[in-house]
């Protein structure tokens, strides 16, 4: 994702999700995965991202 203010496209919110879950998973020995604020917030906003983009596509659309 660059910096001029465009939304998030879909391959990249899983990329970001995957590295964030793919982090706290390479950890076997954990029995819980516990997420920061700052990483549930990163998640959250991305998602978010996409739901808004999305949501402008499907209004143009009708």
């Amino acid at each position: 994702m660059d910096d001029r203010g465009e939304m998030p496209s879909a391959l990249q919110v899983a990329r970001a999700v995957s590295v964030v879950l793919g982090r706290k998973l390479a950890d076997q020995a954990a029995g819980e995965i516990v997420l920061t604020r700052e990483e549930a917030a990163l998640c959250l906003g991305l998602a978010d991202g996409v739901v808004e983009n999305l949501e402008q596509d499907e209004s143009k659309a009708d």
